[in-house]
């Protein structure tokens, strides 16, 4: 009989892919033998399943009928397993996780430090790369979970939408925007959220931050795309005196005071808590970037990437960055 969970997670991932070869890429199978999978299938069931084109393959309205059906029995067994295995509270395997360094700068640590004290039978990967890369990482296999400033980047994954977190003026130490001495008495007892600090610093329009010499990423980083698309919407246009792509270099060349940038406020506090760059709040409009959370929506999590996945939902909602 074809009709078998193999089967079944094969025609998610053709229909979740639009396309066979897609789906064999990703099931890591070879292209013929998902093509004869699916035909059998067919076969077994004595119903067309795909419309097959040259651009690739749509499901039939039986194949739809038959994904709901596949998609809610891969659900049950995945259920099932988890209810009977023993230590449930206790998840074991290696977890992948890929993330952009700014990501990295407020997940890592409190993720391994909880990993380590909880979860003695998890060994977690993390991967830092650029997040253009990290859903390529999750759909070839190569990472379980995936953090990521977009959900538009692949249609065989799923995306959780976490915050919005805000996006700051960093400027030369000595500028305006250094945290109140206040403000880091309390940061220091660890009192105030992340909203409070970001209230707490003093403001710039974007008419005056376009007049600023920034030096940005370049295309295609996803944080310049979302910076000019700002610039599009408010018909504003920043004077970009050079390019860099990695964090520290940022930092590095607004720290020398060659110009300014525009990054995330969790990529640059822990340096403005140091004195080392100066803050200004955006405004006019606030400059925000979605997080996201994806995984395949293809293949089913293990316990442990399904305990880390929360635990990395829970860190960044928990120390959320926007007011």
């Amino acid at each position: 009989m074809s009709m078998s969970i193999r089967a079944m997670q094969c025609f998610i991932a053709v229909v979740s892919t639009g396309s066979i070869s897609r789906a064999a890429a990703a099931l890591h199978v070879a292209q013929p033998a998902l093509s004869l999978l699916i035909r059998n299938l067919e076969e077994d069931l004595d119903v067309v399943l795909l419309h097959r084109t040259s651009r690739g393959v749509t499901p039939t309205t039986a194949g739809t009928r038959l994904l709901a059906h596949a998609r809610e029995i891969l659900g049950r067994i995945d259920a099932a397993r988890a209810d009977v295995r023993e230590d449930q509270a206790a998840p074991r395997g290696t977890v992948s996780l890929a993330m952009s360094m700014s990501m990295a700068k407020l997940v890592a640590v409190p993720l391994l430090r909880f990993s380590l004290r909880n979860w003695p039978g998890v060994y977690l990967k993390i991967v830092e790369s650029s997040t253009g890369y990290i859903p390529g990482f999750v759909s070839s296999g190569h990472a379980d979970l995936g953090l990521t400033f977009s959900d538009d980047a692949a249609v065989d994954l799923r995306f959780q939408h976490l915050i919005d977190e805000e996006l700051v003026l960093v400027s030369p130490p000595g500028k305006p925007g250094g945290l109140p001495a206040e403000g880091q008495a309390r940061l220091q007892g660890g009192l105030p959220a992340k909203a409070a600090e970001l209230n707490a610093l003093p403001t710039i329009g974007l008419g005056a931050l376009a007049k600023l010499p920034l030096v940005l990423p370049g295309n295609p980083h996803s944080l310049r795309r979302l910076l000019d698309h700002y610039q599009q919407q408010e018909g504003a246009a920043f004077r970009v005196i050079a390019e860099a792509n990695a964090i520290p270099q940022l930092i590095e060349l607004v720290q020398a005071g060659l110009a300014h940038t525009i990054l995330s406020y969790e990529a640059v506090r822990g340096e403005a808590m140091r004195g080392d760059v100066a803050l200004r709040r955006i405004k006019k409009p606030r400059m925000t970037r979605p997080v996201f959370l994806c995984r395949s929506d293809v293949l089913p999590l293990s316990m442990a990437a399904t305990a880390v996945a929360d635990r990395v939902s829970r860190i960044i909602i928990d120390g959320r960055l926007s007011a």
